[in-house]
């Protein structure tokens, strides 16, 4: 809303010095020969021209300059609009990372949960340390370990 404020300010400024420059532009025309010190008449058809030509200049920068404000006005809602969305998906990522943290946290705890369990499996099928220790994945120590707080 704040970007609609100084566009239409800079809006109304600069169709006043397009107002103001109209102005002087006819009364250069008007005393042009005058300052050189020249006496001339004022050819009122050629200056009704000009005045015509210079006013549909100014309406045509008064029309693009609307057409300008009433797109960065669309610009500037659809950007506030992104960003809510984008606001929401930030939320909604945060949230599925969240629950996938606690998966993986509630996964490596069943894993070794697992391990300890078939690293007990395994040695009741007659298997020696090194062997379970190289199936499992865990250290010669951690098996041993297991294994005497097993008996």
């Amino acid at each position: 809303m704040l970007l609609e404020g100084v566009t239409g300010h800079m809006l109304i400024i600069s169709l006043i010095v397009a107002d103001l420059a109209v102005c002087v532009v006819v009364v250069l025309y008007f005393f042009r020969g005058r300052a050189r010190g020249e006496e001339t008449s004022i050819d009122t058809a050629r200056l009704r021209k000009l005045i015509h030509t210079l006013g549909g200049l100014v309406k045509e920068s008064d029309r693009a300059s609307r057409n300008l404000l009433d797109a960065l006005n669309d610009r500037h809602r659809r950007t506030e609009q992104l960003f809510r969305e984008m606001d929401t998906k930030e939320r909604q990522m945060a949230r599925t990372i969240r629950e996938a943290e606690q998966t993986i946290q509630k996964s490596d705890d069943f894993g070794h949960t697992h391990k300890y369990s078939e690293v007990s499996r395994l040695a009741d099928l007659g298997l020696d340390v090194e062997e379970i220790a190289r199936r499992v994945e865990l250290p010669k120590g951690e098996i041993e370990l297991i294994l005497g707080l097993k008996r």
